[in-house]
């Protein structure tokens, strides 16, 4: 990890310094999206949750600040990344049941009704034919090893009855994802969306789903805004509470 770290990663404090972690200086960087949807994630009691798609595992660190009470899983399928999430959860203190493996062989890689909680960030883009910086970035930000339907499959498989599956996605893919929610029985229960500006449309929204749950009672919760201005791109109070004070 040494010389990986001296020659293609940084180390960057987090949240005030309260996390800490390696990213590629070129290649795949976490986002906001990662951000946005741990801030969303809300867990009432204890249990296991898994992190579909770690990457380097900053969602897993953001959640371990709100959370004491969680047992932390992990399931990456690029291994420089798992080696990087490997290492941020070592330097964070933080214990990680993390596995090199693919969402669609999610059967020879855990028992069913395993867990409590399910998060994915899954790609977000079908195949455009688009030129990335890296395979890896591509792979992260477009269906290339996995869909949006594998992602939310393997879902379906780990959670117990009643478990919670929390995920970002663009926003035209809304009616594709909440109707292949229902068909798996992941019933969506919570719903928030999210615009660059107050004056613009929204681009990406957050889904909170219930497995084999009831369809009613649904939430649809205010917009969450990124930014003050279009040009400014300085983000809205909201958005630096999350950024600066995420422990709450």
């Amino acid at each position: 990890m040494q010389k990986l770290q001296d020659k293609e990663l940084e180390l960057i404090p987090f949240i005030r310094g309260a996390i800490k972690l390696y990213q590629k200086k070129k290649g795949y960087r976490f986002s906001i999206d990662s951000v946005l949807l741990a801030d969303f994630v809300n867990i009432r009691k204890k249990g296991k949750l898994i992190d579909l798609g770690t990457g380097t595992g900053i969602i897993l660190l953001l959640l371990s600040l709100r959370y004491k009470n969680l047992e932390f899983y992990g399931l990456e399928i690029q291994k420089d990344l798992y080696n990087i999430a490997k290492e941020n959860f070592k330097i964070n203190k933080l214990e990680v049941d993390l596995k090199l493996g693919d969402v669609k062989e999610i059967k020879n890689l855990y028992k069913e009704n395993l867990f409590d909680f399910v998060v994915a960030n899954p790609p977000f883009h079908k195949k455009t034919g688009k030129k990335y910086t890296t395979e890896e970035e591509k792979i992260a930000k477009e269906e290339t090893l996995a869909t949006v339907e594998d992602f939310l499959k393997a879902g379906k498989y780990l959670l117990k009855d009643r478990g919670k599956f929390f995920m970002i996605n663009k926003s035209d893919r809304l009616i594709e994802t909440i109707h292949k929610c229902v068909i798996l029985k992941l019933i969506p229960k919570r719903l928030r969306f999210i615009h660059p500006t107050v004056n613009e449309k929204s681009t990406h929204f957050l889904i909170e789903c219930v497995k084999n749950a009831k369809l009613s009672g649904e939430i649809i919760e205010k917009p969450l805004i990124l930014y003050k201005d279009s040009k400014s791109k300085i983000y809205t109070q909201e958005v630096e509470k999350i950024l600066n004070e995420f422990r709450r």
